[in-house]
């Protein structure tokens, strides 16, 4: 009887413990008829026009890393421009930054030239409609040249965070390069320039 109790004891203290792991273990896995919905993409929409974005992000940034170098001869002398102050490196920074985040947003499709249409300037040069109708048949050829832009950007971004001026300065002559190739494509492609007179006119007199 005395070992009938001890095995009846252990039988009922075997059954305690498994209850116990039973109820903290794993949940048996359910297949669900409703499996969780994707990740949606970000919502990327262009929300200014093409002439909006280059006015007040591309041209602003790169005219003001232009102008940030270089010599200019005046009636006063020449002067050599570069950042020389940390507050002057701190703007071209952020110059630089919004240039290059710009190349991004000029990659998003389905954006308006302009929102005041805008007729040719002279032989050769498209009209603003002319302008949309050749970015939306070469979207590729377009995200190309934005993205030469970008490549330049970077590089002047970097040269900024080493303050070397002479490579920011080599740097400007490349970001004209990438600008005038995205605007011989899709501004003027046969822009016809006047050729020089041979003769020209001898200066005014005073």
């Amino acid at each position: 009887m005395r070992h009938n109790h001890r095995l009846t004891a252990l039988l009922g203290m075997a059954m305690i413990a498994f209850t116990a792991c039973s109820a903290h273990g794993p949940a048996p896995s359910v297949a669900s008829d409703h499996p969780a919905p994707a990740l949606a993409a970000p919502p990327v929409e262009a929300l200014v026009t093409l002439q909006d974005l280059m006015l007040n992000e591309v041209d602003a940034s790169a005219d003001a890393i232009w102008d940030a170098t270089g010599s200019i001869t005046t009636s006063a002398g020449t002067i050599d421009r570069r950042p020389r102050t940390d507050a002057d490196w701190d703007a071209l920074r952020r110059h630089a930054i919004v240039l290059l985040e710009s190349t991004n947003l000029l990659v998003i499709p389905d954006r308006k030239v302009t929102d005041a249409p805008f007729p040719s300037d002279g032989p050769g040069v498209f009209s603003s409609a002319q302008i949309q109708q050749q970015i939306d048949a070469n979207r590729s050829e377009f995200n190309g040249l934005a993205l030469g832009l970008r490549q330049v950007a970077r590089a002047q971004l970097e040269a900024i965070d080493r303050r070397d001026v002479d490579a920011l300065l080599q740097l400007g002559d490349a970001m004209d390069t990438a600008c005038e190739a995205c605007h011989r494509v899709n501004w003027y492609p046969n822009e016809v320039v006047p050729a020089l007179p041979r003769d020209p006119p001898p200066p005014a007199s005073t």
